[in-house]
């Protein structure tokens, strides 16, 4: 009988030794099955499927792998807490299993489903309770993602790479100040454009004037509009952004693994010369996968904006501008809704929106 080229030996820790087994062996003539076959024991038998939320996965129970791999005689660490980070195999491994999970049918999946009504409710909840202080309802609008979305990338996580995932119900979302922030940057820079600047620092005095000072009388149309919606450092912006949420489909995936390639981690982390000589390391992440429908939400705070007009300290152009939004509520609302298909139809949300992600049809 043939003897199989790799022996697998060792153990897994999911978060810490409590979910462990004792150690098992795996043999194949192919490395990388044998330890998709070694990881799938572990994780079975350890009852990580009985797990029901894909957040408590990602942050709380990350593998720890202690093995060993047997070449022909050869032995080798799989991983080492000394000498590697948490990555490469057992990272691919580990979520390619979270998007196993968030498949139709699965556990993640139907729990997700399950949770879903609720945080639908508790948006909903939430904009009913904002109305009744004087907010209202500008733009509720469903668009469904193009590309691949990643929010929340570099956050800390000790994988090196994260996805913001809501952490009760486990389900991707795109958090409101994310929102605001591209939003806001869509009308910057129609202001730049209008006022035909492009040099580097103009630019800059434009940013210091539409976000650090207060509103001014010297201040034009735009700039003043800008300010009374997203505010400066003395002032409170009339927009309020809620959470966008997915709506989940029947029989759709959630997840997808993608990977970047760095090839000059020398010259990033350790002041080298780039060269072409050093070996490039894959590095693969989770992202919400195109096709995702999500649903946003924007509201005006009329109620201020009514106190506004009483306020003598502000100027007469200001007030002209309020009160036309109040009057036609209509061009308000035309306006944030330009702004939200502009910056995710043309400039995306989240990261790596210059490579084409985040990007909504």
């Amino acid at each position: 009988m043939k003897k199989q080229r790799f022996k697998i030996e060792g153990k897994i820790y999911f978060g810490n030794k409590k979910f462990s087994l004792e150690k098992i062996t795996k043999f194949g003539d192919k490395e990388d099955i044998v330890k998709k076959e070694f990881f799938d024991e572990f994780w079975e038998k350890t009852k990580m499927n009985d797990m029901d939320s894909s957040s408590l996965i990602l942050q709380k129970y990350i593998p720890i792998i202690d093995a060993e791999i047997i070449e022909r005689g050869k032995n080798k660490r799989w991983f080492s807490l000394k000498d590697e980070s948490i990555g490469g195999d057992s990272k691919k491994l580990f979520l390619n299993k979270i998007i196993e999970k968030t498949k139709s049918g699965e556990i993640f999946y139907n729990k997700i489903k399950e949770f879903f009504p609720n945080f639908k409710e508790r948006i909903e909840r939430q904009g009913e309770n904002l109305k009744t202080q004087g907010y209202k309802v500008v733009l509720n609008e469903s668009l469904k993602t193009s590309s691949r979305l990643v929010v929340g990338l570099g956050a800390g996580h000790v994988l090196e790479t994260s996805l913001t995932l809501h952490h009760i119900f486990g389900m991707p979302y795109i958090p409101a100040s994310a929102l605001k922030g591209v939003v806001r940057m869509v009308s910057f820079w129609e202001i730049a454009e209008n006022k035909k600047i492009k040099d580097e620092r103009e630019i800059e005095k434009l940013q210091e004037q539409t976000y650090d000072r207060q509103i001014s009388d010297s201040d034009d149309e735009d700039i003043v509009r800008h300010k009374l919606l997203f505010g400066t450092q003395n002032f409170k912006g009339l927009l309020i952004f809620l959470d966008a949420y997915p709506e989940i489909q029947d029989n759709q995936g959630i997840f997808e693994l993608d990977v970047m390639t760095p090839h000059y981690s020398g010259y990033y982390t350790k002041d080298q010369a780039p060269g072409d000589w050093e070996n490039p390391k894959p590095i693969v992440f989770l992202t919400v996968k195109n096709g995702i429908t999500f649903c946003f939400n924007v509201l005006f705070d009329e109620f201020r904006a009514k106190e506004i007009l009483k306020d003598k300290n502000f100027s007469q152009e200001v007030r002209k501008i309020i009160e036309e939004w109040l009057i036609n509520s209509s061009i308000l609302s035309n306006l944030v809704k330009n702004w939200i298909e502009d910056a995710l139809k043309e400039y995306g949300v989240g990261a790596k929106t210059r490579l084409g992600y985040g990007i909504f049809e």
